[in-house]
């Protein structure tokens, strides 16, 4: 078989190439990218003869989904493989589902990698709705949580059942068994409870993590440690896509080989077609194996793009973050921006009311808060990077499975699992230097559906002159790393040196996520010192000084943030650059803001009236002044710290006009500060310091602040409320819905059932009426 596209493309007879194809996945099964390929060819270009043999593909590709009926005697085989399937296991699972659901249930540690359509995530829903004890599944991200979360409330009807995104001991008095879905981050709370629970299974899902060169790889491989340390019963699955070596899971973390097992599965159940396009807009097909699909590439008669937009498909376009931030995206992609006008929907404006509501962004061009993300989505345009705020993904990601999505531009958080399937996607920029992200992102193509028919995709690279390089990356093996970053080798100079030493000693402490050493630090005299100041600072007659007072005593301020600069300082054990000083001071001012009640929203309209200078502004305009060339004021943007080398400099491009600061940028920046810095970084050393000073001393100024600080609050109700899962936003709405609440559950009122049902669905599992 050579020149299989030109062929199939030109040639009116495809009888060898139909044989070709169908005898290779009898024997082989859909494993090969090029039988894939050709497939989808013949589906698009000879539709009416690849109807003859389609359910013949279908039986041959053990999609046992579909349910298609056997015509052969061929398939007559895999309809038998179907019924034993369903037999033994009571699903109707691919071959592949079943065979990840035998190893997990035969040995204490399976690691695999199969491609993005496997099914992986129905075998997952599986399982957890039918254990019997509690199961802690791990991802990398926010957004994943949240889609396992709504997945799992909508599959799991018994309200006995927790289903809770953090780790905690609530609702008791109803609850027989948890389900955790975490970040590695937020899985850390499981070890102070962990004589609490009944860890049956570990779901690592999107275990590539691990592998980042960076805290968070540390971290997740940190995680595996202490729960095998802390449920030795447990069963450990790894699931990963397209890496050659699973086992790297359990050579890595030291499991037992006699039970543990990793396959790598490389059945796909979606077709993609691999194109290129040039500066002018032309469409040209390519193979990956040249050999058989052809050497040079074959003009396409059709935008494929303008295709599916028109046929009200879903188009993504990968492309950095910088052209999402200088906006240089709109005019990269305006041809296909302007085939998408506003859509007359009272769908859409509900998301886009509910976007305004917690972002405060506005969709009036030209004016204060003006917010890109949320006048795009008229169109059913949708923005989608990392640094955006959960609660907004989280709605983006509704409105996208919604179906009213027809164009995304997105970085490459979607690689991180996210199910958010396109019928297009598009790479802008091909990394070759990360070779697994740009194949999980490729795995966005094409959507997996449960018709009787081949379904595929088009992968498009935005230039011809990357056709060698984007083979090279499909068809190289990933390999992961078989040692953890915890025991590497040290380097001079790490901040984490410390954190792995006391991983690997089991010297870290559960109830405050830090080490032993890092306690020491944070009760010694010089910190009593500093905290004594700070409480001195921050009280005035035992209450909190109000957030007016605070602002207008520049001098208290200034002094408050430089006691702030030096707990830290004494938490790192060395004094604090410039730049790392200049991110922190911005941290404990969000930080104040949230002791002092402020919502996301507010935070965002102060930074951005900071920045844009809209006091000023306002009160020239009505002195009939033009405000067009007055200049932005300085605004500190997020960096991660601890960074020794980190500089100072503004978040804003030099030069930026007031008029054109950038509300989104300004809502991304403060989310990556409160979500990135705060969270996860600052809240443990801060809550450890004033608690242990509070142990020590009894000063109740300490206790409160600690609380504010971990909590946002001293409000024991809004602690609970915030406990099982509400946001500051929905406190506000619900708490007078609630007769009483505490760790054994939440009594509400009758009025609750008043709520409109998506403001009240972070707690709908545990609404119980009782009358007044």
């Amino acid at each position: 078989m050579k020149n299989a596209i030109k062929n199939i493309i030109s040639t009116e007879d495809m009888g060898d190439v139909v044989s070709f194809v169908l005898d290779r996945i009898y024997k082989n099964g859909p494993v090969s990218t090029t039988d894939m390929e050709i497939l989808s060819y013949l589906k698009l270009y000879k539709s009416e003869e690849f109807k003859v043999h389609q359910e013949r593909v279908l039986n041959y590709m053990g999609v046992f989904y579909k349910n298609v009926e056997p015509q052969s005697l061929k398939e007559v085989v895999f309809r038998q493989y179907r019924m034993h399937i369903i037999e033994n296991f009571q699903h109707t699972y691919t071959p592949v589902q079943a065979s990840i659901i035998s190893e997990i249930e035969s040995n204490k540690c399976f690691s695999f990698s199969a491609p993005t359509s496997t099914g992986k995530s129905y075998v997952f829903m599986n399982i957890i709705q039918e254990s019997t004890d509690d199961i802690v599944i791990v991802v990398p991200s926010r957004a994943l949580i949240n889609e396992y979360y709504h997945k799992l409330n909508n599959l799991i009807e018994n309200k006995a059942v927790n289903i809770l995104t953090f780790i905690d001991k609530i609702n008791t008095k109803h609850t027989e068994r948890n389900v955790f879905i975490v970040t590695p981050e937020r899985c850390r709370e499981l070890f102070k409870l962990k004589q609490q629970y009944q860890v049956n299974t570990f779901l690592f899902d999107e275990a590539q993590l691990s592998n980042e060169d960076s805290k968070r790889g540390l971290y997740f491989d940190s995680i595996v440690r202490r729960a095998q340390k802390s449920f030795p019963n447990a069963t450990f699955v790894f699931a990963h896509p397209f890496v050659a070596n699973p086992d790297s899971q359990i050579k890595k973390n030291h499991f037992q080989l006699d039970s543990s097992k990793s396959v790598q599965f490389k059945q796909k159940n979606v077709g993609q077609l691999y194109l290129c396009s040039d500066d002018e807009w032309n469409f040209y097909h390519f193979g990956i194996e040249k050999s058989i699909m052809g050497n040079t590439k074959i003009k396409c008669a059709f935008d494929p793009i303008e295709k599916i937009i028109k046929s009200n498909g879903s188009v993504l376009f990968y492309v950095s973050k910088s052209k999402i931030y200088n906006r240089g995206f709109l005019n990269q992609f305006d041809r296909y921006i302007n085939l998408c006008t506003e859509i007359e929907s009272e769908k859409i404006d509900s998301y886009i009311d509910q976007l305004k509501e917690y972002t405060g962004g506005d969709t009036i061009a030209n004016k204060n808060y003006y917010s890109q993300l949320l006048a795009l989505l008229k169109r059913g345009i949708v923005i989608h990077h990392g640094s955006l705020p959960l609660q907004t993904r989280l709605i983006l990601e509704r409105f996208t499975q919604d179906g009213l999505c027809r164009i995304c531009f997105a970085t490459s958080t979607l690689e991180q699992g996210v199910n958010m399937p396109f019928d297009v996607v598009f790479l802008d920029r091909l990394e070759r230097s990360k070779p697994l992200s740009v194949k999980n992102l490729i795995g966005r193509a094409g959507r997996s559906t449960t018709l009787n028919e081949f379904d595929f995709g088009y992968v498009i690279i935005n230039s011809p002159s990357k056709m060698s390089a984007f083979r090279s990356v499909i068809e190289q093996d990933e390999i992961l790393d078989e040692e953890s970053a915890l025991e590497k080798s040290e380097q001079k100079d790490d901040d984490y040196n410390d954190f792995k030493e006391a991983i690997l000693n089991d010297t870290y402490s559960d109830e405050f996520n830090l080490t032993e050493k890092d306690i020491d630090k944070l009760t010694s005299e010089s910190t009593e010192e500093v905290i004594r100041k700070i409480l001195v600072t921050v009280f005035e007659n035992n209450q909190i000084v109000p957030l007016r007072k605070l602002n207008q005593d520049l001098r208290n301020r200034l002094e408050l943030y430089s006691y702030f600069r030096s707990l830290y300082a004494i938490y790192l054990n060395r004094p604090l650059g410039d730049g790392e000083g200049n991110v922190l001071d911005t941290a404990i001012k969000i930080m104040l803001w949230k002791v002092h009640g402020k919502t996301f929203k507010n935070i965002c309209w102060y930074r951005y009236s900071h920045a844009s200078k809209t006091s000023e502004r306002a009160k020239l305009e009505k002195l009939g002044r033009n405000t067009n060339q007055i200049k932005a004021n300085f605004i500190t943007g997020y960096h991660p710290i601890p960074d020794r080398n980190h500089n100072v400099y503004s978040l804003l491009p030099k030069g930026t006009r007031a008029v054109d600061v950038d509300y989104d940028l300004i809502m991304t920046d403060t989310y990556d500060y409160i979500d990135k810095l705060i969270s996860f970084k600052l809240t443990d050393v801060f809550y450890a310091s004033f608690i242990k000073y509070f142990q020590k001393e009894n000063d109740l100024r300490a206790e409160k602040l600690a609380k504010f600080i971990k909590y946002g609050t001293d409000n024991e109700k809004h602690i609970w409320m915030l406990r099982y899962g509400m946001s500051f936003e929905e406190i506000n709405k619900l708490e007078t819905h609630i007769l009483s609440i505490n760790a054994e559950e939440i009594v509400f009122k009758e009025s609750i059932l008043e709520v409109p049902k998506e403001e009240r669905e972070s707690i709908e599992r545990f609404i119980r009426i009782q009358k007044e």
